[in-house]
């Protein structure tokens, strides 16, 4: 029995990994730049997850890094509070309209690298 939970619990991992880190559903060939004010965040793992109005008056989900990164880059969860505009550079999502991965941030002028 504990080797049928054991055999079970391994291939449900990479099974999990993958669903997870299915960056290849971006487009990196079209990268989109969005300015715009922050209408909800989520600073939670495994990624920060930010709801903003860009400039054109178009909604869009926009994926960061994990918590973790962000803080030890100085992007830190009271920097970008909602009301604050900020500028996103990332891939659009090929699956969903109107989500980005965004890999890098500027708020008040400073840049972010996320990746």
């Amino acid at each position: 029995m504990r080797r049928l939970a054991l055999a079970a619990a391994a291939l449900a991992l990479p099974a999990a990994a993958l669903a997870h880190h299915g960056w290849g559903s971006y487009d990196a060939q079209n990268p989109v730049t969005l300015t715009g004010l922050v209408k909800t965040l989520e600073f939670v793992n495994p990624h920060v997850h930010v709801d903003l109005t860009a400039a054109d008056g178009k909604d869009w989900e926009l994926t960061f890094a994990p918590p973790s990164r962000m803080q030890s880059r100085g992007a830190i969860e009271s920097l970008i509070k909602i009301g604050t505009t900020i500028t996103a550079y990332g891939y659009p999502s090929r699956v969903k309209p109107g989500e980005m991965r965004a890999e890098w941030i500027e708020v008040a002028g400073k840049r972010y690298e996320l990746r």
